[in-house]
């Protein structure tokens, strides 16, 4: 018998690797095909709707997270040239001649922020590397941590503009249901496949029906089994630890 198990405990990314999994050992066997060929064929499609919506949801996400980082990366120059500005102020300041220096290179330079985003990148890359002549100046004058943030996060919006090409660029971005409609669909269906080949099993005298397939599916949920004890047990330890320290 194929062993039940909680699919909906899965996280999305295990529950598509599940189904997938499961997908592979039932189109290997088609166990009961006379009976199962249409839930067969409908449970792949499903497996690919949610492969498609998943990825089309990482995809939204990648761009929002972008969106946050181009917008924080724009706050973190504001601050770079607040903070310099912030000195100049005072011509008596001991200051004021490092940062005279810092900030006539980040003029010379321009304001990145009203620039296209890949111009942006560019923009803020040749700002690091003219002040690094500066670098006395810049630690000094206490501006040293802005450029390094600032560095930080341009690299960060690039890595994340060159992810979101790719997700375009493979087409994933086109409408799609939610991964969790989809999972409200495939999980019927694979416990229709599954109660069919367990029915036909008891039906059956013969005690090797479907034995190979039963025993791929039951290593599989077996694997995913012991993942779900593991969170669990993690959970848990998680929740005596947090009880001990409310209890010191």
């Amino acid at each position: 018998m194929i062993n039940k198990f909680p699919m909906q405990n899965l996280r999305s990314a295990e529950h598509l690797q599940f189904n997938t999994d499961a997908d592979v050992i039932f189109r290997k066997h088609q166990a009961e095909s006379q009976r199962l060929s249409p839930c067969y064929n409908e449970y792949s499609r499903l497996v690919k709707q949610e492969e498609a919506s998943m990825a089309t949801e990482t995809g939204n996400a990648l761009i929002g997270e972008k969106g946050v980082a181009e917008h924080y990366r724009d706050k973190v120059h504001s601050k770079l040239f607040n903070h310099v500005k912030a000195i100049l102020y005072d011509d008596e300041d001991p200051l004021f001649d490092a940062a005279q220096r810092v900030m006539a290179v980040i003029k010379s330079v321009g304001n990145p922020s009203r620039l296209p985003e890949n111009a942006e990148s560019a923009v803020i890359t040749t700002l690091g590397n003219k002040l690094e002549p500066y670098r006395t100046d810049l630690e000094a004058i206490g501006a040293q941590p802005h450029v390094d943030k600032l560095l930080e996060a341009n690299r960060r919006f690039i890595r994340l503009e060159t992810e979101c090409r790719a997700v375009v660029a493979a087409r994933f971005l086109v409408a799609q249901p939610p991964v969790t409609a989809v999972r409200k669909q495939v999980d019927p269906v694979y416990r229709i496949i599954v109660d069919t080949i367990n029915l036909a099993v008891r039906q059956q005298s013969d005690e090797g029906t479907h034995q190979e397939l039963i025993a791929e599916m039951n290593t599989l949920i077996g694997k995913y089994d012991a993942l779900l004890a593991q969170r669990k047990g993690k959970k848990k330890n998680d929740e005596d630890d947090e009880n001990k320290k409310n209890e010191n």
